[in-house]
């Protein structure tokens, strides 16, 4: 049996059942491929339902306010996936009369929507044959192939992108990738795979040549850079807070903060304010490429010049708003804090 079909044969009995594979609805395969691109499985379940419920279709979603849609986002971060989908959500409403494209040629010209998840809607809604790479295909073709290839790197995932297709060939496609991307999750693991209930031992070079502890090969990455920062919780006697909206691009873009800004290493350590205040708290965000290091500050408002952009607002409106993850549980450890 070739690699295409041991992976199908296997998918069919032993695949997971998760909420978006009883559908060929692309609106749907869309919505979960975006939210699992930095959310693990578990977790970004019930995400998917709570998003889809409030908005069951691409016209739904297009006619959202944008506010709404981050809202409902929260939580997730890389809060540029939920702009994007609302994006991406008016193209098709506005050029495709509401239906999605059915090629992943096609699907990649709407907002945010890369080779991965164009090649996933069109695989997965369309049956395009195509095979669809993620983190975990990658380790299992590294380990399967017994390639040292740098699966960092975009000639690696090229290399690997030719010969998935001809895998997937003469298969069907839906079932060959849900159940590749499987085997990476559950049996062909980072540490202590389960080789001997692999469907692709007999095709695994780095089985046979005893190379899976070693594989995937990535190369190391430059040391992470960190961020300094200043954040202001600003209230008054009746124990509102100023917040403020992020501008529509950059990090954040679009959610709701409290006032903050950026500072030098040495100016963050000696926990000092620029605009007096009190020291509050301290804490550590990660980014995918940076760590912001922030100092959390008391200040009153007699101390602050409010802008014509900032407002007051009481502890129980703060469900409102789309925060990001780091206000959040600064808010937290505020309303938590005698």
């Amino acid at each position: 049996m070739d690699i295409g079909q041991s992976i199908v044969t296997w998918f069919e009995s032993q695949g997971r059942d998760l909420p978006w594979r009883d559908t060929r609805d692309p609106y749907r395969i869309w919505i979960a491929e975006v939210i699992l691109q930095q959310t693990r499985i578990a977790q970004g379940i019930k995400y998917f339902y709570r998003f889809v419920e409030r908005f069951p279709d691409v016209q739904t979603l297009a006619s959202a306010h944008q506010d709404e849609v981050l809202k409902y986002w929260e939580g997730l971060g890389y809060y540029s996936r939920a702009r994007n989908l609302h994006a991406a959500a008016k193209q098709v409403v506005e050029k495709y009369e509401g239906k999605f494209p059915q090629h992943y040629t096609e699907l990649q010209k709407l907002r945010g929507i890369g080779p991965y998840t164009a090649r996933a809607i069109g695989s997965f809604a369309f049956g395009n044959q195509t095979g669809v790479i993620d983190g975990n295909v990658l380790r299992v073709m590294s380990r399967v192939l017994g390639d040292f290839s740098p699966v960092n790197q975009q000639s690696t995932r090229k290399k690997f992108q030719e010969i998935i297709d001809q895998w997937v060939k003469n298969v069907d496609s839906r079932n060959f990738n849900n159940g590749i991307m499987d085997i990476g999750s559950v049996v062909c693991t980072p540490t202590q795979p389960g080789c001997l209930i692999c469907p692709l031992l007999d095709h695994c070079k780095g089985y046979k040549e005893g190379m899976v502890h070693l594989l995937p090969f990535k190369e190391k990455k430059t040391d992470r850079k960190i961020k300094h920062y200043h954040f202001y919780l600003i209230s008054n006697t009746r124990g509102e807070v100023v917040i403020r909206q992020r501008p529509a691009k950059g990090l954040w873009g679009g959610l709701w903060e409290i006032p903050n800004q950026k500072v030098s290493k040495e100016e963050w350590e000696e926990k000092k304010s620029r605009l007096a205040g009190e020291f509050f708290h301290q804490m550590k965000h990660v980014f995918t490429h940076f760590d912001m290091m922030i100092n959390v500050f008391l200040v009153s408002p007699q101390e602050y010049d409010l802008k014509p952009a900032e407002q007051f607002i009481s502890k129980d409106k703060i469900h409102i708003f789309a925060f990001s993850k780091a206000v959040l549980k600064i808010f937290d450890k505020w309303q938590n804090t005698d």
